[in-house]
């Protein structure tokens, strides 16, 4: 049953114009975003734990920060796979949790004495 319908998408995509190498040329792209969702899905910056930001005395959720550039990113893994590889774990060995308001790192745990201090004095 399943290979009929494969049989028949072959042959709807070679009535609309595609030729045998670009039906498997389409099927590779489909692939490579399915799994650039599912890396999209894994690594994408989720809310942290409630912390008090010394800096704002912000109280709430953190948000993840991580440094250097997408686009390098990208540009290096088009590129060069070992120079993208290499700068893809840097990149994500140095995410760290910043306030989701000033977007410092000097934040606190709020069962912390500081973190009770601050909490206290903002009420």
């Amino acid at each position: 049953m399943g290979f009929k319908v494969f049989g028949q998408l072959i042959e709807h995509l070679r009535d609309l114009g595609f030729q045998e190498g670009t039906a498997m040329d389409f099927g590779i792209v489909l692939l490579v975003g399915f799994f650039g969702w599912l890396a999209w899905l894994m690594l994408r910056s989720k809310p942290g734990a409630p912390m008090v930001c010394v800096t704002c005395n912000h109280h709430g959720p953190t948000k993840t920060a991580t440094k250097g550039s997408i686009w390098i990113e990208v540009i290096l893994w088009l590129c060069f796979i070992i120079p993208g590889l290499i700068y893809s774990v840097w990149r994500h060995s140095s995410r760290k949790p910043v306030c989701s308001s000033c977007g410092s790192e000097t934040l606190v745990p709020e069962n912390s004495p500081v973190g009770k201090k601050i909490l206290a004095s903002n009420g």
